[in-house]
């Protein structure tokens, strides 16, 4: 948008301050949820649907992997990308055209960055505490409660399973409650998710279903399988560290190691040299 263009319609400015003022005031106070009024979402929201649709549908789908799933989520959303790049375009009154024309780029495309970040932190905390939790199931069903009463008993365990996970497996377990079928409810959890682990537990547990097999026995080889997984990404980790420790050894270590071992030798050199 034109400077000029800006200054004729100062509507934009004055809702991006409301939006950025609202934004620290909610984080301030300690809140990871807060809500836009209705009519400083929606011509954001408008705005950002009019962008293609994969980008529109990867914001969304981000937004669900981060359990922002509120009627409100995607205008905030939306307010955040719109009206906060439009305030900080005040930066071209006293910068230079690309600086401040990449000062908005940023402002634009840092919500998708956080969204990424926080996508990825919930998948890794639900990959996490999956095998215990599949581990509680395995104790609930052996005890004798059925599939839907396990699912409910382990989404109100706060002790093992991640907030996340707890989350996830409520939902699940509404959902079949609700009438939903129960293939189409774990293709749910693994849409909501992104996790493929969950969509591996769903098809066990279809299979299980179709064929009559132990949901026990089901249970306890994804929780092996879960944990062999884990301790494999592990174990590839650490065969990494040499290659990752490769260049602060050489660079940053060895060159002050070799300082310290060499530099008495050098002088006594240079001393009895006469240098």
């Amino acid at each position: 948008m034109p400077l000029s263009a800006l200054l004729e319609y100062p509507e934009f400015i004055v809702a991006a301050a409301i939006c950025l003022v609202a934004t620290i005031f909610a984080f301030r106070q300690g809140n990871a949820a807060f809500y836009l009024p209705g009519w400083l979402t929606e011509p954001a929201a408008q705005v950002l649907g009019a962008m293609p649709a994969k980008y529109v549908s990867w914001l969304m789908t981000r937004q669900n992997w981060c359990g922002w799933r509120s009627n409100s989520a995607f205008g905030t959303l939306a307010a955040l990308k719109i009206y906060t790049p439009v305030l900080f375009s005040l930066t071209a009154l006293f910068l230079p055209s690309q600086y401040a024309f990449l000062i908005v780029l940023v402002c634009f495309f840092a919500p998708d960055m956080v969204l990424n970040v926080y996508a990825r932190r919930r998948q890794r905390e639900i990959k996490e505490t999956l095998p215990q939790a599949l581990d509680l199931m395995v104790l609930c069903v052996d005890a004798g409660l059925g599939l839907d009463s396990t699912l409910q008993r382990i989404s109100s365990e706060k002790s093992v399973v991640a907030k996340a996970l707890n989350d996830e497996l409520l939902t699940l377990g509404r959902d079949v409650l609700l009438g939903m079928e129960r293939e189409r409810a774990y293709q749910e959890l693994y849409n909501r998710t992104g996790v493929e682990e969950l969509k591996a537990f769903g098809s066990a547990l279809n299979q299980s279903a179709k064929l009559g097999l132990s949901i026990a026995k089901t249970l306890r080889s994804q929780a092996e399988f879960l944990r062999l997984k884990l301790s494999q990404k592990a174990e590839e980790k650490a065969a990494k560290l040499p290659v990752y420790m490769a260049f602060p050894l050489w660079f940053f270590i060895m060159p002050a190691l070799l300082v310290v071992v060499m530099a008495p030798s050098l002088i006594k050199f240079f001393e009895q040299s006469g240098l």
